[in-house]
């Protein structure tokens, strides 16, 4: 029989870090929050977002019939090295190694097939016409893709609590951690979500000073038309050059205001996964000028199939090279 300590240890034996369970109720508050966000135009160019907000206000829209939510965390964190080379742009964490999509697709496909050994079939009466029948529980998993609130049910199954960078924080891991949720119609029991104390962010706004295209807005907004990660990883249609100027050396995707981050100055601790690493991807550094000298999709798809610097495609990995080689030229003409 499936129960909630069984799932969770069946989450760490498939490679979880992390594991709790919450209910499927919608979270008022948090429906609210991400509507606001919406209607403010802080998502920018990301129209998909706008358009899955019934679904994302419901589990139950997702999957029908939905009773329970199992919210799963990946450890992704690795160090950094010093300084970033000449004519290369650093790449965030997340991204240096395999796509974490597919990495924690699989993992998650492992699980349900656990989970589904483990539930037994529900016995149910359709009508009074029809003899008693049973049916497979029935269990679905996302990984960003899908229309679910992950960080607020992240919070909710007892995973952290949200800091001020809009990121989930937790007392092992800090902020490093890549979130997944299976969705089931199997009933478990819920996680307390104050049984563990994962700190709070008091008066710290060191995310928020740090930022530098203040992206950042009071109450944990995040404008995403600022922030360098959606610059260079949405390849947005419209590029401010004075923010283009801000992003420094960073050729794709940001970790600025989780570096600076207290929790996770004392929480960071490697991943476990090799695939996170740099033999399953780019790595840690991108030599720009490899980048704009890229001619051919194939050429391209040789760089980043696989990983994902494959988002923004290469005209959007190349302004992001281009950005990169200009704002090096700015520093050492400064430094003169």
């Amino acid at each position: 029989m499936l129960t909630a300590d069984l799932t969770r240890r069946l989450a760490r034996e498939v490679g979880f870090d992390l594991c709790g369970i919450t209910g499927p109720e919608p979270i008022v508050d948090a429906v609210a929050r991400f509507s606001g966000w919406l209607e403010s135009g802080h998502h920018a160019e990301m129209d998909w977002l706008a358009r899955s907000l019934n679904r994302r206000s419901d589990p139950n829209e997702v999957l029908p019939g939905v009773r329970s939510i199992i919210m799963l965390g990946l450890n992704y964190y690795q160090p950094n090295s010093e300084p970033v080379p000449l004519g290369h742009g650093r790449v965030s964490r997340y991204a240096r190694g395999r796509d974490y999509h597919k990495v924690i697709a699989a993992m998650s496909e492992q699980l349900i097939a656990k989970l589904e050994e483990q539930a037994p079939a529900e016995e149910y009466v359709p009508s009074e016409e029809q003899v008693p029948a049973s049916e497979d529980h029935k269990f679905s998993a996302y990984v960003d893709h899908g229309a679910v609130l992950e960080r607020a049910y992240a919070v909710k199954a007892g995973l952290g609590y949200t800091g001020k960078n809009a990121l989930l924080i937790n007392r092992d891991f800090g902020s490093w951690v890549f979130l997944a949720v299976i969705l089931t119609t199997v009933e478990l029991e819920i996680d307390d979500p104050d049984a563990i104390d994962h700190g709070t962010c008091n008066d710290c706004t060191l995310c928020v000073d740090s930022c530098p295209t203040e992206a950042i807005l009071p109450g944990g907004v995040i404008e995403a038309a600022r922030c360098i990660s959606y610059l260079t990883v949405e390849d947005p249609t419209e590029r401010d050059d004075l923010l283009d100027r801000k992003t420094g050396r960073l050729i794709f995707g940001c970790d600025i205001c989780q570096e600076v981050c207290p929790h996770n100055l004392k929480r960071s601790q490697p991943a476990g996964r090799a695939e996170f690493g740099a033999e399953y991807g780019v790595g840690e550094f991108l030599d720009a000028h490899k980048v704009l000298n890229i001619e051919s999709q194939g050429e391209f798809l040789d760089l980043a199939v696989g990983t994902s610097l494959m988002r923004p495609k290469l005209d959007g990995l190349k302004k992001n090279a281009t950005v990169v080689l200009e704002n090096e030229r700015r520093e050492s003409e400064d430094q003169k």
